[in-house]
C-alpha cells in the first residue's frame, strides 16, 4: 500500500518516469529464452518436468533434493520458489520456518488476456486508469482482504511496440488489476465482479462498447498464480512492503540454518521484479562463489 510503504519507495516511479524502462524484443518470455540459452552455453544441464517434493538436509547441513521419489545428492540447492513454500513444503520445521510463514503476504493480481478486435490510437504500452478512491483501494486489499468497487486498471498492450503480436486490426490486451492474496475468497464472484466493473470503466472512458470487442479470454487469479508458479497464496512479491522492515529487511539469500542451501527470487532479497529477481541471482551466485570458493564446481 502507497499508504504504508516507506517514502523510499517512491524511487520507483521515479526512475521509471525519468529514467525509463526497457522492452524486450519478442516480449518478457525473451528474457527467459535468453538466459536459457546462456545457461546451455555455460554446459547447464535442465531436467524439465522434474518437480521436487523435498529438500534434504542433516545435521544443519544440505544433502540434496527428492526428484520423482529419487534422491539427488547435491552440495549446494538453491530454491527459487517462494521462500515461503520452500519453508512451508519442502523444508518442513525449523525455528526460521515460523517467523516467515506468519509474515503478512504482498497483493496479488486479477489479470485478463484479452485479444481485441480493433485498435485504441489513445493507448500505448503501458495505460493505467486510477480509481477515483485510491486510498480505500488499498484498504479493501489489505484490510478487508476483498477489492473495491472502483478498482486501479492497468492495461499493457505489447503490440503497440511490436504489432506482430497480434493478428492485423486487433491489440492484445494484458488488463491487471490488484486484489488481496488468497486466504479462501470466493475467486469466481470476484473475477464476474471484477471484469463488469473493468469494462464498464474502459467504456465510460472511450466511449465503446468493449465486450463486443473481446474475442478471446484468458483469466489468471491468485489461486492459479499459486498453482502455476508455487507462490505462498498467490502474492507476487512474497511479503508486504507495507513497513520499513518488510520492505528493506527481506529474507536474505541464505539461511543459517542449513549449510548449502541458498534462496534467490522475488520473494527474497532484494525484493520482487524482475530487475531484481535477475539481481537475487547474481546475489545469489556470488554468496555460492565465495563460500565454495575452493571446492571442486559439479552440478547435477
Amino acid at each position: 500500500s502507497p499508504y504504508k510503504a516507506p517514502a523510499m519507495l517512491s524511487l520507483i516511479p521515479h526512475l521509471e518516469q525519468n529514467e525509463g524502462t526497457f522492452y524486450p524484443r519478442g516480449g518478457m518470455i525473451s528474457i527467459t529464452n535468453a538466459l536459457y540459452r546462456l545457461a546451455e552455453k555455460k554446459a547447464v544441464t535442465f531436467h524439465f518436468n522434474c518437480p521436487v517434493t523435498r529438500i534434504m538436509y542433516m545435521d544443519g547441513k544440505i544433502k540434496g533434493v527428492v526428484v520423482n521419489d529419487k534422491n539427488i545428492h547435491a552440495d549446494v540447492v538453491v530454491s527459487n520458489v517462494d521462500v515461503f513454500f520452500t519453508y512451508k513444503n519442502l523444508i518442513g520445521h525449523i525455528p526460521k520456518a515460523k517467523k516467515v510463514l506468519k509474515q503478512e503476504r504482498s497483493s496479488s493480481a486479477l489479470i485478463f488476456y484479452w485479444g481485441i478486435k480493433g485498435s485504441f490510437p489513445e493507448l500505448g504500452l503501458h495505460n493505467i486508469l486510477f480509481s477515483a478512491d485510491y486510498k480505500n483501494e488499498f484498504e479493501a486489499i489489505f484490510k478487508k482482504r476483498t477489492i473495491t468497487t472502483d478498482p486501479t486498471v492497468y492495461i499493457n498492450i505489447t503490440s503497440k511496440i511490436e504489432p506482430a503480436l497480434a493478428p492485423s486490426g486487433s491489440e492484445n490486451w494484458f488488463v491487471m488489476i490488484n486484489v488481496p492474496a488468497n486466504s479462501g475468497q470466493d475467486w469466481e464472484a470476484i473475477r464476474q465482479k471484477a471484469r463488469q466493473e473493468i469494462i464498464a470503466k474502459i467504456n465510460n472512458r472511450f466511449g465503446v462498447d468493449l465486450e463486443s470487442m473481446i474475442r478471446t479470454e484468458t483469466v489468471l487469479d491468485p489461486v492459479l498464480i499459486e498453482q502455476q508458479t508455487s507462490s505462498f497464496m498467490g502474492s507476487l512479491y512474497g511479503t508486504s512492503s507495507n513497513s520499513k522492515m518488510a520492505a528493506f529487511f527481506r529474507h536474505p539469500n541464505f539461511t543459517n540454518y542449513i549449510k548449502g542451501l541458498y534462496f534467490c527470487g522475488g520473494s527474497v532479497h532484494p525484493g520482487g521484479g524482475i530487475p531484481l529477481c535477475l539481481k537475487s541471482a547474481k546475489i545469489t551466485g556470488e554468496l555460492i562463489s565465495r563460500d565454495y570458493k575452493h571446492k571442486k564446481r559439479t552440478s547435477h
